[in-house]
């Protein structure tokens, strides 16, 4: 039956992204055969193919780029209108699945929408358009995300002429899932309420950045996912007090049958949900007909069927944690029932995350250490007191009030003190392991590992079994420090500037500016609950996705807002060493936000002069030469060498400040492999003069895509052009990653259109 579960995820895989998928299916039916089930071979290969043709025959069609388009949508779960945007998965009436986004213009529709979008059906106009790709490889995919929720396109609406009301059983269950959640909002404390969505109705929306990344860090996300655990604590309270009304049992569990699935409506519908609740509505209605059946056959029956219904379940990563954790804890029963009840409690979880940490590493790139024994303290306190009390006290907010404030004197300054408890806990350095996201290759040989270390168990465990798992990912960990390889990737952090220098054989890192988004005022309506955050979205994910926790020095070329808003996330999620700035620069505004961030960091202000090696390659400042701070002239200006290798970072000097490292440096200049072009392109900057004194072999400009300021200026590409200097644009490529090995340089970007040597 396994073999059925993998065959059919395979082939719904395979139909989805490439048909030489299905060569995963050989090894299923060598086992098979070698099990002496050969004569189950020819009609599951007859399921696999049949689930493989369906699949393939319901990919959503593909709309043409700009093409116009007037109908009616509806708005699937998982919608958010946060500021003036509103966006999310639509599906337009008898069509396909669409990402639609329109712009608030007021407060007032921007109230009427958060009360009618869960359960309206919309008429509309807009056009249809094709996602940008994403900067770098490890940042959010949207194409991607499109294309693994069955979506065709994204759909830009530029107007809504009818709102009505959805009268079906799916919008009735929405409505009753918002009156929850306004409920909750109304009568739970302030403080308690996010929690309260969260692991009542399944609602992570008011949870902030920092929360969630607290709970990555301790590895207990998972407590605030409505899975197994919420539905099995849901299921025996109810259940116990059905009994204590005098409820005969085979009632009971008829009317558990019936809540069940509302109850997965009204919370989320999650993978996880339906997992649990699928699993446990397949368990009472065999109990309701006196037949009982052994777990994983149930576990694989909801595993295909789910996978049949909805081919794309296999992407969400909810999905693939949920039967994982399963499967895994299945897998290892005999060793878990041999096990005294303190120990089989903490070997669960680590059992979970064993079987789990190739899947996180893919989504995630980091795994949390602290995780087996954090869970081993908070499984335990969220099953018996903090679930409970929430369901609790969502009854009594719901019966009486005042009951319920009674409660919440005693229970709030309770929670508050497990959560400075688990603030403290998080705060603890070197819990997150972080090796970095694998590629394929390494993917088949962690996951592998996994297998192998399940099925030896199997035949009774011994210690120097975990090296089957622990083997592998230490020898995936040291990919980076066995790299000789210089590495220089200039991040596409849209208008603005980031670089990430790693030396050979991880000898040190460096990153040069974070990035940053310049904000201008507006209406309160338009304030996003959680603003867009380059350092956290874009820059951070490249940095783990890379394997790199800990940075040597982050070094801000000056104080504009699109090189060091990013650093203060930065600051908040990697080990920093050093932090240089351009003297005088402090006194800026925002900078006193990255100081207060910096902790342990020395803050070092950096000028002409200065110079220092790291392995094989060597550091010097060329600007700027005085303390007194006067702007984008005042950008620090690095020189990084490796032997005939050369790269110059200019921050945002402008033809004053080029003109001063012209005559104090001229001769270090000339023929430098890299020049990072100054302030994006501006007109200001790149002057002829300087750009004769470098004569690089190509040059790197960092520019937002259509960005409001021009960059780069047809100016600065014309004096490239004319000198023969080869130029490159992130706006244009994305992220540029230069690798420079044994004298030669090879340059990739997102695309890899322009994959080769510079």
């Amino acid at each position: 039956m396994l073999t059925a579960a993998a065959g059919t995820a395979a082939a719904t895989y395979a139909a989805h992204e490439s048909p030489g998928f299905l060569v995963f299916l050989v090894p299923l039916f060598v086992w098979l055969y070698w099990k002496g089930s050969s004569g189950w071979i020819p009609p599951l290969l007859l399921v696999f193919l049949v689930v493989y043709a369906v699949q393939l025959d319901r990919l959503p069609e593909e709309m043409n780029y700009g093409a116009p388009f007037e109908g009616r949508l509806v708005f699937e779960g998982g919608a958010v209108i946060d500021g003036d945007s509103m966006r999310g998965l639509a599906r337009i009436q008898d069509g396909p699945a669409v990402y639609a986004t329109y712009r608030l213009n007021s407060a007032a529709e921007k109230a009427f929408y958060e009360d009618r979008l869960c359960c309206s059906v919309l008429s509309v106009s807009g056009t249809f358009s094709v996602p940008d790709p994403p900067p770098h490889r490890f940042a959010f995919d949207m194409p991607a995300y499109l294309k693994h929720n069955g979506a065709a396109r994204v759909l830009e609406l530029s107007g809504v002429r009818e709102v009505e009301e959805r009268r079906d059983a799916a919008g009735l269950l929405a409505r009753k899932r918002q009156e929850v959640a306004l409920h909750i909002d109304r009568a739970f404390p302030d403080s308690l309420e996010s929690e309260a969505q969260a692991l009542l109705i399944g609602e992570r929306a008011g949870m902030s950045q920092e929360e969630e990344q607290l709970f990555r860090t301790l590895g207990i996300s998972h407590l605030y996912a409505i899975s197994g655990l919420h539905i099995a604590i849901m299921t025996g309270i109810t259940y116990f007090l059905l009994i204590r009304l005098h409820v005969r049992k085979e009632t009971a569990w008829l009317l558990l049958a019936i809540a069940l699935p509302l109850y997965a409506f009204l919370a989320g519908g999650s993978p996880s949900v339906i997992r649990a609740v699928s699993m446990a509505e397949l368990v009472l209605i065999l109990r309701l007909v006196g037949t009982r059946i052994s777990v994983m056959p149930v576990l694989l029956a909801s595993f295909i069927t789910f996978i049949l219904v909805d081919p794309y379940i296999i992407y969400q990563i909810g999905f693939q944690l949920s039967y994982g954790a399963v499967f895994g804890l299945l897998c290892s029963g005999q060793l878990l029932g041999q096990l005294p009840k303190w120990q089989a409690a903490f070997a669960i979880t680590a059992v979970s995350q064993l079987g789990l940490y190739p899947l996180l590493l893919v989504h995630f790139y980091e795994v949390s250490l602290s995780a087996f024994v954090v869970n081993f303290l908070f499984v335990p306190l969220y099953s018996i007191v903090i679930v409970p009390a929430n369901f609790l006290l969502l009854g009594l907010t719901l019966l009486t009030q005042p009951a319920a404030d009674v409660l919440f004197t005693v229970y709030e300054p309770m929670r508050a003190a497990v959560g400075s408890f688990m603030a403290m806990l998080a705060s603890l350095p070197y819990q997150m392991w972080n090796p970095g996201k694998p590629e394929a290759g390494w993917l088949i040989v962690l996951f592998g590992s996994v297998l192998l270390f399940f099925v030896s168990i199997e035949r009774g465990y011994r210690h120097w079994k975990l090296l089957f798992i622990f083997v592998p990912a230490l020898v995936f960990t040291a990919i980076p420090y066995l790299d000789p390889s210089l590495r220089v990737s200039f991040i596409d952090v849209g208008q603005g500037d980031s670089a990430l220098i790693e030396l050979p054989h991880r000898q040190g890192v460096y990153l040069v500016d974070t990035g940053g988004v310049v904000r201008f005022g507006g209406e309160e309506f338009q304030e996003r609950h959680e603003p867009y955050e380059v350092g956290r979205r874009v820059v951070a994910p490249y940095l783990k996705g890379k394997g790199i926790s800990g940075i040597d020095a982050l070094i801000l070329s000056h104080a504009d807002a699109d090189h060091i808003e990013g650093a203060e996330e930065i600051l908040s999620l990697f080990r920093v060493g050093q932090l240089h700035v351009s003297p005088g620069s402090l006194e800026a505004p925002g900078m006193d936000v990255i100081l207060a961030e910096a902790g342990a960091a020395d803050v070092l202000a950096m000028g002409d002069g200065v110079r220092w090696s790291a392995g094989s390659a060597s550091f010097s400042y060329l600007a700027p030469a005085d303390a007194d701070y006067a702007g984008n002239d005042d950008s620090l200006v690095l020189l990084l060498e490796q032997g005939a290798f050369r790269v110059l970072f200019t921050g945002d000097i402008e033809e004053d400040g080029e003109r001063k490292v012209t005559l104090q440096h001229g001769d270090r200049l000339r023929g430098v492999t890299v020049l990072k072009i100054a302030h994006h392109g501006s007109q200001t900057s790149s002057t002829a003069a300087f750009l004769e004194a470098a004569v690089p072999a190509f040059a790197i400009i960092s520019s937002g895509k259509d960005n409001r300021y021009g960059h780069p200026h047809p100016d600065v590409v014309a004096r490239l052009e004319t000198l023969g200097i080869p130029m490159f644009n992130t706006a244009d490529s994305g992220t540029i990653e230069l690798m420079v090995r044994d004298g030669s340089v090879r340059k990739t970007t997102v695309s890899k259109e322009n994959a080769g040597p510079p």
